[in-house]
């Protein structure tokens, strides 16, 4: 168990320094992310399916990507079923510095908060699937709330991470 905890400790380091690309996805599992404030640039959403690669599950999402973003005081969480009951996995991040990502793509059904769109480019329409597509320069997003089935970035910059693993129910909202 020590090396795959000094391992595991290891690819957090690397991800909490933007060291290494990273992939969320919790198993099936939706995870609920909200922060004070959400700022972007190279913004875009689109309607999109995303299909749990164990279960086959299949759930209608919005797309979101963000050529670069900042958080400020991040919280991550995703509960989990379990035999002794649930289980939150909660992490915290940017509450002195903000949260930086490279490369953001999320997998949302569910997306919440105060929104400006700055310098709105193209249409906002058409879409391979025929529903509608968003892109705008810069994004603001004041109290953002919304829960993701996968999120992937180039990298991610966490300072002062805290992750916790909490018996019950105990998500950012």
């Amino acid at each position: 168990m020590a090396p795959a905890s000094v391992a595991a400790g290891g690819v957090l380091t690397a991800m909490a320094t933007g060291a290494l690309a990273a992939s969320v996805a919790a198993s099936g599992e939706a995870f609920k992310v909200s922060g004070d404030r959400l700022t972007g640039s190279g913004f875009t959403a689109l309607p999109g399916l995303n299909v749990d690669s164990k279960t086959g599950a299949k759930h209608p999402v919005v797309v979101v990507t963000a050529q670069e973003a900042e958080v400020s005081n991040l919280c991550v969480s995703v509960l989990v079923k379990t035999p002794v009951g649930p289980v939150t996995v909660h992490m915290n991040a940017g509450d002195d510095e903000p949260v930086t990502a490279t490369g953001l793509v999320v997998d949302s059904d569910q997306l919440q908060g105060d929104i400006k769109f700055t310098d709105v480019l193209g249409r906002a329409e058409g879409g391979s699937s025929g529903g509608f597509l968003a892109r705008t320069a810069r994004v603001t997003v004041h109290q953002p709330r919304f829960t993701g089935w996968q999120g992937t970035a180039g990298s991610f910059r966490l300072k002062g991470l805290s992750m916790r693993i909490k018996p019950g129910a105990h998500e950012c909202f």
